[in-house]
């Protein structure tokens, strides 16, 4: 499965807001993002179409289990990103380690992409950038 960078920007940010638990809105969606909620229902409509997310019509968006588990792997990568970031030297606090790992990963070129997106029995996840 061929994920671009924005999938994977919005696969965190359901995550992130979801709690690998909870339904989310478009709105909430588009809050984090910065994105207008048509965009949201676009890019909503190609996740779903790949099985990562489920939408109701007017309604709550969730991950599916395989949404899921591609998030909690994502997430994992930036956290680990965030770990390596203070080695830089940056005068960076934690808000600013954590916004500058998202910013960061969200323009990474692809063979830097694929290695955070190594599991760790050393296979990808299916992540590809455009």
């Amino acid at each position: 499965m061929e994920l671009s960078q924005a999938h994977l920007r919005y696969l965190l940010a359901i995550g992130e807001l979801s709690q690998g638990k909870a339904a989310v809105s478009s709105t909430q969606v588009a809050r984090v993002l910065q994105v207008s909620r048509p965009s949201v229902t676009r890019m909503l409509a190609v996740l779903a179409e790949k099985d990562l997310v489920t939408k109701e019509r007017y309604g709550k968006i969730t991950l599916t289990e395989t949404g899921a588990a591609l998030a909690h792997q994502l997430q994992a990568g930036l956290r680990d990103l965030e770990r390596r970031l203070p080695a830089l030297g940056l005068d960076l606090d934690r808000e600013e380690t954590a916004a500058v790992a998202g910013a960061l990963a969200s323009v990474l070129p692809e063979h830097c992409l694929r290695k955070l997106c190594t599991t760790e029995s050393g296979g990808t996840m299916g992540c590809a950038t455009p």
